[in-house]
């Protein structure tokens, strides 16, 4: 396994970082867990190489957030930090394995003496040592550039055997690919079911439910999202053209309306103009509009400063027939002032995903 060496290497560096913050944040914790899962044939294309069974492994350093400051980004407690892991797809000449970097949130979901329940959600770059190859690997339809992005959401249980260490149990969703920058982007979603255990270097805190949000903090009501979004894809070299990046730009503006402290409903409508789908159409010489436009409806997700959105989108108007009328797309924003949020939004038709960029959001409360 020649990426052990690397993530080895990985964990010592950050040992000493750790020793230099152990004063100032004292409840540092180191972290090991197995991983075993499968992959999920969310296309034809990649069937017949999906019938694996991915194993690996990971290594974390995190650390909890206990002042009432950092409680507010969740309105919960919470943990971050990097993790390093690998794994095999048991398929070593199609597929391969994939080393990742990622940095990952662990809200407290709840908890008691012995027992924390958390959801973690990560994101980072992942290295493929198996990528697609029009001559010599055509089936691996997964994955065309050598770094890519994976993404994943847990649950986790986490029980205390000992002061200081905990037995942890987590079910993950795991997804990985390139946003769309390059074809062909089938992209790998293959959820794992994984062991293992946390040890604190002191020992941790006792929570408690001492933390509100303040009282004076206006209840939000109604309000208007004005969004400005933003990407890249890389169109590849073919018949005479060269490979050429092309920028993807769009709006969105949706109506929400809080149902709870935590849940809420949106509508809207979106503008998007693809400049990969205007390079296509102008390679084929044929005379169509690249812009689409579309009705959007979904759910909101708010934890504090923290919003996590997820809808989906019909489109009304697409001269160039788009792979699906409907898409879905998942958007992941933090609140930097009162009316302004910056984020990150992964958009996919059905299971493959078209793109993955950036947004700033601007609200409007009623």
């Amino acid at each position: 396994m020649k990426y052990k060496p690397v993530i080895v290497i990985f964990f010592l560096l950050l040992q000493p970082v750790t020793f230099v913050i152990a004063d100032s944040i004292p409840h540092i914790a180191s972290g090991f867990q197995v991983h075993y899962g499968f992959i999920i044939p969310h296309s034809e294309s990649i069937r017949d190489v999906s019938h694996t069974k991915p194993y690996g492994f990971e290594i974390s350093r995190s650390n909890i957030h206990t002042s009432f400051k950092d409680w507010q980004v969740f309105n919960s407690y919470w943990m971050s930090g990097i993790e390093a892991c690998y794994f095999n797809y048991q398929n070593p000449e199609v597929i391969g394995s994939v080393i990742a970097i990622l940095a990952f949130a662990e809200p407290v979901m709840n908890y008691g003496e012995r027992y924390f329940i958390t959801i973690r959600f990560g994101g980072g770059l992942s290295y493929h040592n198996k990528i697609y190859d029009q001559i010599e690997n055509p089936l691996n339809m997964f994955f065309s550039t050598k770094i890519s992005v994976p993404l994943y959401v847990a649950a986790r249980v986490k029980y205390r055997v000992s002061e200081r260490t905990l037995l942890t149990l987590s079910g993950n969703y795991n997804h990985i690919s390139n946003g769309g920058y390059k074809q062909p982007n089938k992209g790998m979603n293959f959820p794992t079911l994984a062991l293992g255990i946390e040890h604190f270097q002191k020992i941790p805190p006792v929570l408690s439910n001492n933390y509100s949000s303040y009282p004076e903090i206006r209840k939000q009501g109604i309000s208007i999202n004005i969004q400005a979004l933003t990407t890249v894809r890389v169109i590849n070299e073919e018949a005479g053209f060269p490979q050429k990046t092309c920028f993807v730009y769009g709006l969105h503006t949706r109506i929400a309306k809080p149902l709870g402290s935590i849940y809420g409903l949106n509508a809207g409508a979106e503008l998007i103009g693809d400049g990969y789908i205007r390079e296509t159409l102008k390679r084929d010489s044929i005379d169509l509009d690249y812009k689409r436009f579309a009705i959007t409806a979904g759910q909101d997700f708010r934890f504090g400063k923290v919003i996590f959105t997820q809808y989906f989108g019909f489109y009304l108007y697409s001269p160039n027939k788009a792979r699906h009328n409907i898409y879905q797309k998942y958007e992941l924003a933090y609140n930097i002032s009162e009316h302004f949020y910056f984020g990150v939004y992964l958009k996919a038709h059905a299971q493959v995903a078209e793109s993955m960029g950036f947004t700033l959001n601007y609200n409007i409360f009623l």
